[in-house]
This record gives C-alpha cells, sequence and structure tokens, in this order.
C-alpha cells in the first residue's frame, strides 16, 4: 500500500514548480490530487503527468484568493473522490522591491495570493474536514524571507502572515482530528530564478545562505509525511526542507535575558548600554542560538 492510499488532497499552485512536483509525489504515493492553478493549461499538464503515471488528479484552474473560488476547490475534491483530507496552500508570487521601490500593486497582490488565497482555501477545507470528522492535515507554505531578505520584504511580510496563521489554526484546532503545519522549502525554481540577481546581497545579510539550489522534487516527502497518518502529533510547526537539511524553524519568542525595574527614561537606556544592545537579534535567516 501506499504512503497516502485512500487520502484526497488538494494542491494549489500545482500547474510548476514545487506545487508540481507535490502533486506528482502525492499521486506516486497513492493519493488523489485536486491540482489548482491560475494557468489552466498547466494545470492539465500536472494532470496528465499524473495519469500517465497510473495516479488519479483532476485539474481546477482558478485563483485562491476569491474566497468563493477557494470553496469549489474544497467541493470539487469532494465531487471527484468523495472526500478531502489534505490541502498543501502552495499558490504564491514574488515581486522584488525594496521599502523605496514596492509599488502598492505588487503588495496587495502578493498578500492577496500568498496570505488571503491561503486562509481562504483553509477556511472551507477545515470545515469540510471537521464535518467529515475524520483525521485532515493542512500543510502552508512558509519562507525562510519570513527572517528578512533584501528587497523581499513585502514577500515576507506574506509568508510570515503564513505563519502566524499556521501556530494560531493549530491552536484552535488541536483538539480536533486536523492539524495544521506549514514547510518552508528551498528549491530552484523559475520563482527562486528571478530572485539569483539578488542573492549576493543577501548572502551577505544573513548566516544562513545557499548556492546551488536543489531539485523541487527533493521537498516532496515532507509535503507527504506531513499529509500522512505518520505525522499525527506534529501540529503548529514549521519544516524546514533545505537540500540535505531538515529541521524546524523556531515560533517566535521572547529573548533572554528578560530585565525587570521600574523602566524610566534613563533605566531604558542603561539597560540597553549594560545588557541589551549587545544582544541584538541577528538580521536575515539564521540558527537559533543556545541550542
Amino acid at each position: 500500500m501506499g504512503l497516502l492510499d485512500g487520502k484526497a488532497v488538494v494542491i494549489t499552485g500545482a500547474g510548476r514548480g514545487l506545487g508540481a512536483a507535490y502533486a506528482r509525489h502525492v499521486a506516486a504515493l497513492g493519493g488523489a490530487v485536486v491540482v489548482n492553478d491560475v494557468d489552466p493549461e498547466a494545470a492539465g499538464a500536472t494532470v496528465a503527468a499524473i495519469g500517465s503515471a497510473g495516479g488519479r488528479a483532476v485539474a481546477l484552474a482558478g485563483d485562491v484568493s476569491d474566497w468563493a473560488f477557494a470553496a469549489s476547490l474544497v467541493e470539487a475534491c469532494i465531487d471527484a473522490f468523495g472526500r478531502i483530507d489534505g490541502l498543501v496552500n502552495n499558490a504564491g508570487i514574488l515581486r522584488h522591491g525594496r521599502v523605496t521601490d514596492m509599488t502598492e500593486a505588487d503588495f496587495r497582490a502578493m498578500l492577496s495570493v500568498n496570505t488571503v488565497g491561503a486562509a481562504a482555501c483553509a477556511s472551507h477545507a477545515i470545515r469540510a474536514m471537521l464535518a467529515a470528522g475524520t483525521a485532515g492535515s493542512v500543510v502552508n507554505v512558509a519562507s525562510g524571507s519570513i527572517a528578512g531578505d533584501i528587497a523581499l520584504g513585502g514577500y515576507g511580510a506574506s509568508k510570515a502572515a503564513v505563519a502566524t496563521l499556521t501556530f494560531a489554526w493549530a491552536l484552535e484546532l488541536r483538539d480536533t482530528p486536523v492539524r495544521v503545519n506549514a514547510v518552508s522549502p528551498l528549491a530552484h525554481t523559475a520563482m527562486a530564478q528571478s530572485n539569483m540577481a539578488f542573492l549576493a546581497q543577501q548572502s551577505a545579510s544573513r548566516e544562513v545562505s545557499y548556492g546551488e539550489l536543489p531539485a523541487a522534487d527533493v521537498n516532496a516527502p515532507v509535503i507527504a509525511f506531513l499529509l500522512s497518518d505518520r505525522s499525527a502529533g506534529i501540529n503548529g510547526q514549521i519544516v524546514r526542507i533545505a537540500g540535505d537539511e531538515l529541521s524546524f524553524v523556531t515560533h517566535p519568542l521572547i529573548a533572554k535575558p528578560v530585565l525587570k525595574g521600574r523602566w524610566d527614561d534613563d533605566a531604558v537606556a542603561d539597560a540597553f548600554r549594560d545588557a541589551l544592545a549587545g544582544r541584538q537579534q541577528p538580521l536575515g535567516l539564521g540558527y537559533a542560538r543556545g541550542e
């Protein structure tokens, strides 16, 4: 039996790149897939590839940021396969822009697709999973850019919102059969290629940087694990998969030391001079300290 036999999964943004790799892998493990993409031809190509390999998939093209369309994705999964067990919120767009260059249109577009789209699909999918009363899994897609990257402030903000939604939904659903996690993937895709011009600047600004990027397929087993029953008990986590590295990403935490006192103007200045200034958090993606 395949790891995902009997599971029906919606994967957004699955016409190419990471989403297509996820869809092919899920289908190869026995899962039935609703392939979504804003490009009908791309969605159809992924479905054709799955069918040629003996898997089951249907395509439904459309914009996930449309709340009503998100509902139709869930309905399509139930109509085609009789159930919905998983959702992978992979659809996303990237627009570069430093704070002095970012346009309103680009910023709003990223928030609409990356953040609102994830929320729309999750809202409808989770309602259906809870109504069915069976185990369900939502896998959001975050990014290392939530820690900050040059010219990716808007993109990182949209993905940081997805991370926060992951934490909140996991808390809300922790006493139900539905779990919510996220992945922070790394792969050579068209989106990553568009970012190559900024890589040198980004590498100089953060502790963790990468040279040659892995193929999209490297990330797919993590998605399959989080969709499968093997991941029961894993909830509210961001899983980082970066080539041969697998880890959790830390949640936002209160940094030590936590100073106590009466904080008038002079006391605040003294605290920064004596204790806090030397403990500033690093900019950009890095490794947690003290482990």
